[in-house]
């Protein structure tokens, strides 16, 4: 297959571009490209149904993508000069390699490390063991799961955050409608309006405020007994949860901070080895 001018798919089908050819301007706006390892896909604008999927050894040149369109690039694909638009999503780990810009800025995957990316729309990056993403924005069902370390990550309504054990997160903001679970550890959060889940992780410095809820030791159908929060602030319109784990050292000005007793577990949780222990230690304040 040689370059071509001009390529319409629409019908749902699945087109591969495999070793050695290349497609060209193509109007991806209902069904699948898959561009195979020694493949080279060109100008290829994704919207609707769109789906262009970059194998590993794949490369893509020039995508642009929005309006519910998906570019997904495998571990060792390549996707160079991406212009994403509203209601795109992009799906990746940090063993690709991509470069564009949205309307947010631009954005970044290099050897490792990711910087600017803009998840929306059910887009994703995986953040693998030893590897970093920095000033990553997630809206609107775009989610980033963390095994290595992230941080200055903004989770707005819709967004989720997910970091594993082993993982770690550093200065994020979790506004209004964003979720924030951790398993790993994390410092410097902002809850200001979403909600943080603590599940066996730990975290310190952690803020909440304006309407956002912390919760340690439980995502709602489960108790975490390994949990650990740090210098806890619960301020105005703040609202904290200790169900399970580890509360050392907390400031109370004008949030809400409440105890749940270990017998208070309901038929929606699962104890962990029939207890859930709520432990306070060193100081809690309650400032005017």
């Amino acid at each position: 297959m040689g370059s071509d001018a001009k390529n319409l798919m629409s019908d749902g089908n699945v087109q591969i571009v495999k070793t050695g050819e290349v497609i060209g301007a193509t109007q991806l706006t209902e069904g699948e490209l898959i561009v195979e390892a020694g493949g080279r896909a060109e100008n290829t604008v994704v919207t609707g149904a769109g789906w262009l999927k970059v194998a590993t050894g794949g490369i893509a040149k020039c995508t642009q993508y929005g309006n519910n369109g998906t570019l997904s690039v495998s571990d060792g694909a390549i996707a160079t000069d991406i212009v994403q638009s509203e209601g795109g999503a992009i799906s990746l780990s940090t063993l690709a390699t991509v470069n564009g810009r949205h309307p947010e800025g631009e954005f970044s995957v290099d050897q490792g490390y990711a910087c600017g990316l803009l998840l929306e729309n059910g887009g994703n990056l995986r953040v693998l063991e030893g590897h970093r993403a920095e000033k990553i924005i997630l809206d609107q069902e775009g989610g980033l799961l963390v095994n290595g370390t992230t941080s200055a990550v903004v989770v707005d309504e819709g967004g989720e955050l997910l970091v594993y054990p082993g993982g770690e997160a550093s200065n994020c903001e979790i506004n209004q409608g964003g979720v924030f679970m951790l398993a790993g550890k994390a410092s410097d959060t902002l809850l200001a309006g979403g909600t943080m889940n603590n599940l066996g992780g730990e975290d310190s410095d952690t803020i909440v405020e304006n309407g956002s809820i912390y919760r340690l030791g439980t995502d709602g159908l489960q108790l975490y007994s390994s949990g650990k929060t740090q210098n806890l602030s619960v301020n105005v319109g703040g609202r904290a949860e200790v169900h399970a784990g580890t509360l050392e050292n907390a400031v109370i000005q004008g949030g809400t901070v409440i105890l749940l007793s270990p017998t208070s577990a309901d038929e929606n949780f699962v104890v962990e080895e029939d207890r859930a222990p709520v432990e306070l230690t060193g100081s809690v304040a309650l400032l005017d």
